[in-house]
């Protein structure tokens, strides 16, 4: 059985999908690209990913006794594999196993976007090609309606592509929160207004939403942070609550949001 997820590699939401696969007898044999090959055993298997260095990888498999090697998969950037093992045994079935490496797993999911976006353009470069071609070369009373089906077609893909990149995007964003690696990314600036404050607040403990600018404060104690994030207004709210004084208002507007009106009294 062959089947289609554009999933991180080595995630914990693959690994999740895998094994959900594997509870009704559908276990891993194979990987190439974003297609998946299961073959139906009769066992119940459990399945793993881990990064390995590509110089490390035969000798890993080599190794292997209590986990039977199922798929590797090599990514570029960085330059590792992911090798996915599986274990019927028991103890291996019910213990408790954390997920690997954020920074990792953040490293692949941003060479998977390029690459996911670089196939995104192709797609299209080469599709608007091949509707001018269909437009100047059929002359027919049913080149409206082939244009037509191509172009829905078109949308059918686009919006595959659209949904991938968001769900993609989506586990980039945890993994930049867990990790606080935020280079290269583009952020919104969200306007925090925190009153009432005697002094600034800890910056440096918040660093996990992003980065904080303070803007400046009022004669009443509203102290007004330039927050540039990836988190939503809710999150941001949540993680401050501990942070401030009981009894302190915490306001937070988008980065299309305009300032309270109080605030310049």
């Amino acid at each position: 059985m062959w089947r289609y997820r554009f999933l991180i590699k080595g995630s914990v939401q693959e690994l999740n999908w895998l094994n959900r696969l594997a509870k009704h007898g559908w276990l891993l044999s194979k990987i190439r690209g974003n297609w998946y090959h299961f073959k139906h055993v009769k066992t119940h298997f459990r399945i793993f990913s881990e990064y390995v260095p590509t110089d490390l990888v035969a000798e890993v498999t080599a190794t292997t006794q209590i986990f039977k090697v199922l798929a590797t998969v090599r990514v570029k950037q960085p330059d590792v594999q992911v090798i996915y093992t599986g274990s019927d045994q028991s103890t291996v079935l019910q213990a408790q196993v954390s997920p690997g490496d954020p920074q990792m797993r953040l490293n692949v999911a941003l060479g998977m976007r390029d690459k996911a976006m670089n196939t995104m353009n192709l797609a299209l470069f080469l599709g608007v090609i091949f509707l001018g071609v269909l437009v100047f070369t059929i002359n027919s009373s049913r080149q409206v309606d082939l244009i037509g089906v191509y172009a829905i077609i078109g949308l059918f893909v686009g919006a595959r592509f659209a949904w991938t990149a968001k769900n993609l995007q989506k586990q980039i964003v945890t993994l930049r929160r867990e990790t606080e690696q935020y280079d290269g990314a583009w952020m919104p600036t969200m306007h925090v207004y925190i009153s009432p404050l005697k002094a600034e607040i800890d910056t440096e403990a918040l660093k996990s939403l992003g980065r904080w600018h303070l803007v400046g404060h009022s004669r009443k104690g509203v102290y007004w942070y330039d927050l540039e994030t990836l988190a939503s207004e809710s999150e941001i709210k949540q993680v401050l609550q501990p942070i401030v004084p009981a009894g302190t208002t915490v306001n937070v507007l988008s980065w299309l949001g305009l300032a309270p009106l109080g605030w310049f009294i």
